[in-house]
């Protein structure tokens, strides 16, 4: 399903979850679960001021004021998506054991409780193949990043999520199935 569908048919998602396709959509795209999330804000502010508004009918000017309270949520909840998020960034290089910088990251907010980071390789040794794996670790655990594939110069521009549950400060690049540290921070 392509994201411009999924992102439309969002709202059919508030009443019924059976849509599989949506689901697995939304399940692997972090803008469309934000957006799930604020269209159930709205829509259980609306809900919630249904009894309201009935009441209201013999009070005209309460009837106007959760209308625009309901108005103000929806406006609030479209520019929260909109508007530049403040998003901190952690910037850090990766090195080989003689110093020689082979990898520049950034590491960001990237909602739904994960953090973005973006890895830009240059020059990293392709002598020893095009296949390489990024690790992740914290003061207690460690975990695989994913592999990505360089080019002929040993460059590449790749994209992964990691949990944001962790305090990642500590990044290597390996070979598939070796232990040997190519780069490192």
């Amino acid at each position: 399903m392509r994201h411009e569908e999924a992102w439309r048919r969002l709202p059919d998602l508030l009443d019924d979850r059976d849509d599989v396709v949506l689901l697995a959509h939304v399940r692997d795209c972090s803008a469309c679960q934000r957006q799930l999330f604020l269209l159930g804000r709205v829509d259980r502010l609306l809900r919630d001021r249904a009894p309201a508004q009935r009441s209201a009918r013999k009070r005209p000017h309460a009837r106007i004021i959760a209308a625009a309270a309901a108005v103000a949520a929806v406006a609030a909840a479209t520019l929260a998506l909109f508007l530049p998020q403040q998003a901190r960034t952690h910037e850090f290089m990766l090195r080989t054991a003689s110093g020689r910088l082979v990898a520049e990251a950034k590491m960001g907010s990237s909602g739904a409780g994960n953090v973005s980071l973006a890895l830009t390789a240059r020059h990293l040794p392709v002598d020893r193949g095009d296949v390489f794996v990024l690790w992740a670790g914290d003061a207690s655990s460690s975990m695989k990043v994913g592999r990505f594939m360089v080019d002929r110069t040993g460059g590449c521009r790749v994209r992964f999520n990691l949990p944001a549950t962790h305090g990642w400060h500590r990044f290597w690049v390996t070979e598939p199935g070796q232990a040997g540290v190519i780069a490192s921070t």
